[in-house]
């Protein structure tokens, strides 16, 4: 049976408008959970489920029941879309204007999670069966630290050979990302009326200058290859007071670093050396206990990477390019996935979605349609051929 290409895409364009009307922030994720389990059981889905957590999942069975899963893997969920007035249509309305569908979600990950559904369903419209079987997994609270992640990872009773993440790639293969750490820099001073600073140590001095020696110090931090330089930015500056006439007993600034390269000693001496003698301490920034001590490591710090000559990247390029026409170029992300979460678990992980990153999160996110029909082929290759 041959495939009906024009026909997938509008079906495929048609379930993303859908997703991207049911709004899902984080831990408000059971409207699309029903709606994505719904659609897999039209399509004809072997088997679909909502686990323990409310991830929804569905598996095509292969013929080759010994081979390891292909895992599909998207997110349910979406950031806030913010301010609708600052949108040129309403932020969950799927509207299409100049061959792209707009909306919050539309990139990240919506029109990716539909472009994985129907890949599956393609399958089904052929008659095929893959070789081993394909499961989705559209999961909740990525956006949030990635529970859905961990649940499933942590309850998985099935063998996989691959995880496939549709995170924004823009048809590339993202081989992994960076790492993130949060580190607490924190200034102690002596707190005094604000009338009389010479009786009191004022910490905003030395953040000040901590501050601006890292505007240039940050460029000598290393870079991996392929999963780029490390990055760091000041985020969150917080004191002990919220009197305006008060000096701070103390000061911080919260540093979010991204890197492949570093490790957390080296990066606790890099802030070290730019803090100086002023009394100073670092503590982890994602702690639930304040001042809580950074641990002492010299491995270096990185979310997910698949390297270049691995042989299942290799084999899974060499499919997606005969399936799309083209030679598919290796990438990376810049931002974090839910691949950092798998892990420890040993498995194998690439990305590969028709969204370009820099859609994500912003006004008028949008997803190129040409770019879907691409992507639907590769992933049709794949599905059939690995």
């Amino acid at each position: 049976m041959e495939l009906n290409w024009k026909q997938l895409l509008a079906d495929c364009v048609d379930f993303t408008q859908r997703l991207i009307q049911t709004p899902s922030m984080p831990g408000e994720e059971g409207a699309i959970a029903e709606l994505v389990t719904a659609e897999m059981r039209q399509l004809g889905f072997d088997e679909v489920w909502l686990d323990g957590i409310g991830n929804a999942c569905g598996r095509i069975r292969g013929t080759d029941p010994s081979l390891g899963a292909l895992v599909l893997n998207t997110h349910l969920d979406h950031v806030d879309p913010g301010d609708p007035g600052l949108w040129s249509v309403p932020p969950y309305s799927g509207e299409i204007g100049d061959g792209r569908i707009i909306g919050r979600g539309a990139a990240d990950i919506k029109g990716p999670l539909a472009v994985q559904i129907y890949s599956m369903a393609a399958l089904l419209r052929a008659g095929l069966r893959p070789r081993r079987d394909v499961v989705f997994t559209g999961v909740v609270k990525e956006e949030v630290g990635g529970d859905g992640a961990i649940y499933w990872v942590e309850h998985l009773d099935y063998p996989v050979d691959l995880v496939v993440l549709g995170e924004p790639s823009d048809n590339k293969i993202a081989l992994g990302h960076r790492g993130g750490v949060w580190l607490w820099l924190k200034f102690y001073g002596r707190s005094a009326h604000a009338s009389v600073p010479e009786k009191g140590q004022n910490p905003n001095y030395p953040l000040g200058e901590f501050l601006h020696k890292l505007q240039t110090a940050k460029e000598t931090l290393s870079s991996h290859p392929l999963l780029g330089k490390t990055t760091v930015s000041p985020t969150i500056i917080e004191v002990d007071t919220k009197s305006q006439n008060v000096i701070p007993a103390w000061t911080r600034v919260m540093l979010d670093f991204r890197t492949a390269s570093e490790s957390m000693n080296s990066l606790k001496a890099f802030v070290a050396g730019l803090a100086g003698e002023w009394p100073h301490s670092l503590s982890d920034g994602l702690a639930p206990e304040p001042d809580t001590p950074l641990p002492d490591s010299d491995e270096l710090i990185f979310g997910f990477y698949t390297p270049p000559e691995d042989a299942k990247g290799q084999r899974l390029q060499a499919i997606i390019s005969s399936g799309v026409g083209h030679d598919v170029p290796f990438s990376s992300y810049q931002f974090a996935t839910d691949g950092r979460h798998f892990v420890p678990y040993n498995l194998t992980m690439i990305g590969y979605a028709p969204s370009e990153e820099s859609q994500a999160h912003i006004v008028d996110e949008s997803i190129s349609i040409e770019k879907m029909a691409e992507s639907l082929r590769g992933h049709v290759a794949l599905l059939r051929d690995y």
